[in-house]
């Protein structure tokens, strides 16, 4: 869908619909691959966040976040627990001492 947006776009500057399609599939094949990266790579760590709510653990109002994935964790088919800030720390602690790591330091 993007080609022919990008052709109106484009065509005032002479570029003909050729030389826009052969473009976006260069493009195409190029940011494929860095996507693939972005979203499977175990480099990135993956935060669901709520502004707000209540928390799954002790029932505590604030707002809440979930480890998605990180090196050597995958809970991206598990069912959702949000936790508060406070007990976020307890569970990120406990992983830390099983051997995995994330960006966050206590």
């Amino acid at each position: 869908m993007s080609t022919p947006i990008l052709w109106l776009v484009v065509r005032q500057l002479g570029v003909g619909i050729w030389s826009t399609i052969i473009a976006n599939l260069i493009g195409g094949a190029i940011f494929f691959w860095v996507d693939k990266f972005i979203f499977t790579s175990a480099v990135f760590e993956v935060w669901h966040v709520k502004d707000l709510g209540h928390c799954d653990k002790c029932g505590r109002e604030a707002p809440l976040r979930r480890l998605v994935k990180a090196k050597d964790y995958d809970r991206s088919d598990a069912p959702a627990v949000f936790l508060c800030p406070r007990c976020s720390k307890e569970k990120l602690t406990q992983l830390h001492r099983q051997g995995i790591k994330t960006s966050q330091q206590f």
